[in-house]
């Protein structure tokens, strides 16, 4: 029998390494398993490939494990911390020692001594075992001079931003980030702790990104979590200064024209729409295509939501992005199959499940980029992580073509959940009546009449 333990298809008949990372350990990795492509679709070599990416895998599973030590580390600090503030305070009733009367100030000094004195003891155990850097961090936490880096991270979350509430997925890449750079603080020698950053460390940092070629755009998504981190420390904390500030770099310049994101082309949304899609998959597509609704907004409709002709998104990215849409005469089927027989509250697209943290359509997100990669609708750039082109480029799509047959600026705007960016139209005015908005999406047509493929 065929051994084809590890290996898995992705992006057509590419087989992959594949290996599930153990539970507990997955909020440190930012993820359920650790993929990466062996660059054949014959089973054989495969097979033989696959050993050496298991290896690595395993590496990174070790290191992650590590980590998860040293969270054990932190919370052995902590306790020690508590345990020193309550001596201070003058609470000695959870220490005892015969040579001293019970309650008394040579009690609390010789506790204080034998705390101290301990301390050190571990700490040096800790350095035997993690290394010098998460060693001084032990010793500051247990002591109270110093407070872990992922100490304030889920009240920081569970706060927000300065825009409101976290996505789970910014939430996610933002814990990520802030743990990459407490490993890398580790393995640099400096202590994962606050008061240990300084903006020279910040900047040792940021060099590093140079020297290891790492995209410049991928440093700045995770500098300006790190930087968000800081700047919710100085409003909550005794921290100042924000050492993130002035840290991100500059992009290369474009090579042969544009190379941000893009709209699909028309030949490129054909194949799509003709393509052996599943039901729930052609059908998002064409939803996105005709609304112009991000793909998490189409997930969080519910058939409530979808009553009188009109998608209600009351759940956005951004305030301009709660708004009302028409239904496009072309979607009309697809939302009377999908609503027949279902309750007010269940999810227009049910499939997904229950809903979870994370964003309900991610699973069909990742399914599209698989199922648009198979039929070779692809613009990725050698050395580039990300294609130009992803399930968000409907609704690029969708906004070329409005704009191409006329409809103006402030309407598209309210459409797809756009501030205009100016006074009159984001503060003074309502906005477009209905019968303007209606014109707008009745004025995109999907390409050569593919409208009905899938959606019967």
């Amino acid at each position: 029998m065929n051994d084809m333990r590890h290996l898995t298809k992705r992006g057509g008949n590419t087989l992959h390494a594949i290996l599930a990372i153990p539970r507990k350990l997955r909020p440190i990795l930012g993820k359920s398993h650790l993929l990466e492509s062996l660059h054949t679709s014959d089973p054989v070599v495969a097979r033989g490939r696959r050993h050496a990416v298991l290896a690595k895998f395993q590496t990174i599973i070790d290191e992650a494990q590590r980590q998860h030590g040293t969270g054990d580390v932190m919370g052995a600090a902590a306790r020690w911390r508590e345990h020193l503030t309550r001596i201070k305070q003058g609470d000695l009733t959870h220490v005892w020692d015969s040579r001293y009367p019970e309650g008394g100030e040579p009690l609390r000094q010789a506790a204080l001594a034998q705390a101290a004195a301990t301390v050190e003891d571990d700490a040096a155990e800790v350095a035997t075992v993690y290394g010098p850097a998460v060693a001084a961090a032990f010793r500051g936490v247990a002591t109270g001079s110093a407070t872990p880096l992922m100490h304030h991270i889920e009240d920081a979350l569970r706060e927000g931003g300065t825009r409101g509430a976290l996505a789970s997925r910014s939430k996610s890449q933002m814990r990520s980030a802030i743990q990459k750079f407490a490993t890398w603080c580790e393995q640099s020698g400096v202590p994962p702790t606050i008061e240990a950053i300084t903006r020279s460390v910040v900047g040792r940092y940021a060099t590093r990104t140079v020297n290891e070629g790492i995209d410049p755009a991928t440093w700045n998504r995770h500098c300006s979590y790190l930087s968000a981190y800081w700047h919710w420390l100085i409003k909550r904390t005794d921290i100042t200064t924000n050492p993130w500030t002035g840290q991100r770099r500059a992009k290369a310049a474009a090579r042969n024209g544009d190379r941000n994101k893009r709209p699909f082309t028309d030949d490129e949304l054909r194949i799509l729409l003709t393509g052996d899609a599943s039901q729930e998959l052609a059908d998002s597509i064409r939803v996105a295509a005709l609304s112009g609704m991000r793909l998490e907004e189409i997930y969080r409709l519910t058939v409530a939501d979808c009553r009188d002709g009109v998608f209600n998104i009351r759940a956005a990215k951004t305030t301009a992005g709660v708004r009302s849409v028409p239904i496009h005469s072309g979607l009309r089927g697809i939302v009377e199959r999908r609503t027949a027989g279902k309750a007010a509250t269940a999810f227009l697209f049910h499939e997904p499940g229950p809903q979870g943290q994370r964003e309900r359509s991610r699973a069909v997100s990742q399914r599209f980029g698989r199922y648009r990669i198979a039929l070779d609708v692809e613009d990725r750039e050698a050395g580039r992580r990300h294609s130009r082109i992803d399930f968000h480029s409907l609704r690029r799509w969708f906004i070329t073509k409005a704009r191409q047959a006329g409809i103006d600026q402030a309407t598209v705007a309210a459409v797809v959940g756009h501030q205009v960016g100016n006074l009159t139209d984001d503060t003074y005015s309502a906005g477009p009546a209905m019968a303007q908005r209606r014109k707008c999406v009745e004025a995109v047509r999907l390409p050569l009449g593919h409208l009905e493929t899938k959606v019967a």
